[in-house]
């Protein structure tokens, strides 16, 4: 290869398993041109740990200083590396013994944002075949409108270190760097492909950092930064979208009520929800109708939501409100906005 590759490794208390991340860094049947490990301030012997594999690998250890998170971590080590690509890996997990080359070949077709496809492991047994709903994403269509409801590529991602620059690379994000970052590098113009194989080996546990927030909730700095900097009507209508689905009646703090219409109440009783238990509408300017209705007797029972868009009328999305808040899109115009929660820690459930 010309282009050169780095690999940035953001690691916080990682003894355990950083052996095994950098052993297969050394096995690749192409080998990367740097390597930045970054301890952000581990209680644990991380940074020595690591240092320990500078005389087989083109290795640099840096510290933070400080506790920044996994967005600070990998600034800093990006910020360290002099190749062209930018190759991520988690410091729990690992690529298989060809995983540069089929992210370089699949990246030769297609310049831009690779992400790869999972193998996911427990720690025991084999490998296995990461089979969940959301890798056949992204659909023919809108690449960034699909990102916007559905974060799509994998932590172990690849793209070009001048477009990361150019966009201003991570950020401080409580929850969803990755996403964030991904949004950011699309809307700048990057291609969203995936190689033909897996090859990224993807460590399920039970408990990681992810699994101390509610995601759903968490994920609405992300959508709300992007709708603070888009000016586009239909990219803040798709993110609004994407909100909707993640925190339900909450959107609709802050806008103004209105009435449903006749015509509108006949589009609800078709989408089988009864007008005459409409129990609050809000108008807001990209989305068109923010409609909650109740499916169970008195104010304690379920509840719909349907959003009724305009010119011409017609319902956009409809479904039930679930735990949190979030909502389940029954019925949607476009299918590639639908919300698709699926995990990879799914598979082993």
């Amino acid at each position: 290869m010309t282009v050169r590759v780095g690999v940035v490794i953001a690691a916080m208390n990682s003894v355990e398993y950083l052996d095994q991340a950098l052993g297969s860094l050394a096995t690749q049947t192409v080998p990367v041109d740097e390597i930045v490990v970054v301890d952000d301030s581990s209680d644990d012997n991380t940074a020595a740990h690591a240092r320990r594999w500078t005389s087989v690998l083109p290795l640099r250890v840096i510290g933070t200083g400080r506790r920044t998170g996994i967005w600070g971590g990998r600034r800093a080590g990006i910020a360290e590396l002099t190749t062209d690509l930018v190759m991520q890996l988690d410091a729990d997990d690992m690529f298989a013994p060809h995983h540069v080359e089929v992210m370089w070949e699949a990246y030769t077709r297609r310049p831009g944002l690779v992400s790869p496809r999972p193998l996911t492991w427990t720690g025991r047994g084999p490998w296995q075949q990461a089979d969940y709903p959301k890798a056949r994403f992204p659909l023919p269509g809108d690449q960034l409108a699909q990102l916007l409801c559905t974060n799509y590529v994998l932590v172990g991602a690849m793209y070009p270190r001048k477009l990361y620059e150019e966009i201003g690379g991570y950020r401080r994000t409580r929850y969803g760097e990755d996403w964030d970052l991904w949004l950011r590098l699309v809307a700048a113009g990057a291609m969203v492909s995936k190689p033909d194989e897996a090859t990224y080996v993807y460590r399920v546990r039970a408990a990681s950092y992810s699994s101390l927030f509610d995601k759903d909730v968490a994920q609405t700095e992300v959508l709300t930064r992007f709708l603070s900097a888009c000016d586009s009507p239909v990219y803040r209508r798709v993110a609004k979208l994407a909100l909707l689905q993640r925190i339900g009646p909450a959107f609709t703090e802050g806008l103004e009520a209105r009435p449903v219409t006749a015509a509108q109440e006949l589009i609800l009783a078709e989408a089988g929800l009864s007008p005459e238990r409409v129990r609050a509408a809000h108008a807001d300017p990209e989305l068109g109708l923010v409609v909650r209705v109740g499916t169970g007797a008195g104010t304690d029972g379920g509840e719909h939501i349907a959003v009724l868009g305009s010119a011409p009328e017609r319902l956009v999305l409809a479904g039930p409100v679930c735990a949190g808040g979030r909502v389940e899109a029954d019925l949607i115009e476009d299918e590639t906005l639908r919300r698709d929660r699926s995990s990879l820690r799914d598979i082993l459930r």
